[in-house]
């Protein structure tokens, strides 16, 4: 990849604004037109996610290759990996003060009736308590009937009552009274044992006790195999995730760190082989050089591709009521959102690549606003890696060696914009739920959702709203109802793409900070190398 390959992406970046602006306005103008063209946005997104799996294990090969000795891999591994708890750790302390101090999710009519009854004496106190109540009870019946209107809040209760095993107790329930059922038609059986009715109603009675036993077996498996998650169970299965005993299958469900924990080993031992594994080397380098190209093939219809993929999806929002929605105190929770996840990247984010290459964050970000503007379209952080990788290389200068070894592991563990706003959201939640259950929103209770939500996003895939599978466990350990996600769900959709678009940005910002790193590194190689041998003997 050279500068003049970007030559003819010059303008591209501007083209896919075009795209996404002229594709909101026919989704909120021309809903029931914008919704056909969904159809090519879904075949844009399939062809990027096509090359996902194959860029990943290339580029990572590829750039463990480049580096030569394997042991150089420790520092800059070091640093991205750093790099990446600490603006997770930061996103997320950036959302809960965003939310605390915005308080989306607080009612001020049930502020003001708190204050009218601290203020009121006598009987106006007794009214004043009653006109509060009466507005908890309002709230709460706004918020349930909310939840139960969202199918997906209905099955994520469901699943939530197989956890908390109500499901179990029925079962069992069941079975005790399919055994006392059985044993009053047995001893029916024994003082008339020629009698046709009674040995049916025992057979019946078996047959009932029988499929009470199975239903009981099924629920106890699924408690064992469902049981609440906990940080330590979080932890564990972090651990789990690093490898797979059937790559092939990691590979068809995009379950990329295993494939890179083995792109990683494999590359490295391939680099203590020397000349008999020159041929497989070098077809590594032009297999990833190969797909690059495509990329850049790709970018040319990328455009088309994004107005489809935004029309389509405003289309349906609009068509739907979500448009609507976002009014009133879901506007205000959508803003908080936004605010939060703008201040992560323009703030922080550009403070810390500043901070360590002492360059111009605003170009920067310039160079990877294509990559950032596609991450936005698809809401999906590894279908854009590839638009990724080469703004990173062709514009922003980053060297393939970091871009190769950062970007990947960044597209699957660096979550910056969903840790932020799944801390956020569940004390928006909190911040509506918490008033009317009685229970306050202790300092305990806001340092579980932190660090839960920082372990949560690491263990969230790159792919569209991903993050609301991670989400029930923040509830989880807030001690939140699950239906709850309900609340959040209507407007999910777009606040998916701006977290995703800041995800892509820290990802970058690693790369060129681990790049700073690595041509350290390599500068000292070279000052060894020039040094005679004997000369500080």
């Amino acid at each position: 990849m050279s500068e003049n390959k970007s030559d003819g992406h010059g303008n591209l970046t501007y083209y896919i604004i075009g795209a996404i602006i002229a594709a909101i306005a026919t989704g909120y103008f021309a809903p029931h037109i914008a919704v056909k063209f969904e159809i090519g946005g879904e075949v844009f997104l399939s062809l990027l996610m096509m090359m996902v799996v194959p860029l990943v294990v290339m580029s990572v090969m590829s750039g463990i290759l480049g580096l030569g000795d394997v042991r150089k891999l420790g520092k800059p591994g070091a640093y991205a990996v750093g790099y990446y708890m600490c603006t997770t750790v930061l996103a997320v302390v950036v959302g809960l003060i965003v939310v605390n101090i915005m308080k989306p999710g607080v009612n001020k009519e049930l502020e003001d009736a708190k204050a009218k009854v601290e203020a009121a004496t006598g009987d106006q106190k007794d009214k004043a308590i009653s006109e509060l109540e009466g507005l908890k009870a309002e709230i709460k019946a706004k918020v349930e009937e909310k939840n139960e209107a969202n199918e997906e809040a209905a099955e994520a209760v469901k699943e939530n009552d197989r956890k908390n095993g109500v499901y179990l107790e029925k079962a069992q329930k069941k079975l005790e009274h399919a055994e006392s059922v059985l044993k009053r038609a047995q001893k029916a059986q024994e003082g008339s044992p020629n009698d046709e009715l009674i040995n049916e109603d025992v057979v019946i009675a078996e047959m009932n006790l029988a499929e009470a036993q199975d239903a009981v077996n099924v629920e106890e498996h699924f408690m064992a195999n469902h049981k609440e998650k906990t940080i330590g169970d979080i932890l564990e299965n972090m651990l789990k995730m690093l490898v797979t005993d059937n790559l092939f299958k990691a590979a068809s469900t995009m379950n990329l760190l295993p494939l890179i924990v083995f792109s990683i080993i494999f590359a490295a031992m391939l680099t203590t082989m020397g000349d008999k594994v020159f041929a497989i080397t070098r077809m590594i380098g032009q297999g990833n050089d190969a797909l690059m190209s495509f990329v850049m093939l790709l970018m040319n219809i990328a455009p088309i591709g994004i107005f489809c993929l935004v029309a389509g999806k405003f289309g349906h929002a609009n068509l739907e009521g979500k448009l609507a929605e976002m009014a009133g105190q879901q506007g205000y929770y959508i803003l908080t959102i936004i605010i939060g996840l703008g201040f992560h990247a323009f703030v922080t984010l550009f403070f810390i690549y500043w901070l360590f290459t002492k360059k111009s964050p605003f170009v920067f970000f310039k160079d990877m606003s294509q990559a950032v503007l596609t991450a936005f379209s698809t809401a999906s952080s590894s279908a854009t890696l590839p638009v990724t990788m080469e703004c990173a290389v062709d514009k922003a200068g980053i060297s393939e060696k970091s871009t190769k070894f950062v970007l990947p592991l960044g597209a699957t563990i660096n979550m910056d914009g969903t840790a932020l706003y799944e801390a956020a959201a569940a004390i928006f939640i909190a911040q509506i739920y918490f008033p009317i259950t009685g229970q306050e929103l202790t300092l305990m209770t806001q340092v579980t959702i932190a660090i839960t939500a920082t372990l949560a996003a690491i263990g969230a895939a790159g792919i569209p709203e991903a993050g609301l599978v991670t989400m029930l466990i923040v509830l989880n350990a807030a001690g939140l109802p699950v239906e709850a996600i309900g609340l959040i769900l209507m407007v999910d959709w777009l606040l998916d793409r701006f977290r995703t678009a800041v995800n892509c940005f820290g990802d970058s910002v690693g790369a060129a900070i681990v790049d700073g790193v690595m041509k350290e590194d390599d500068k000292e190689g070279d000052d060894e190398a020039l040094v005679p041998e004997g000369a500080g003997s």
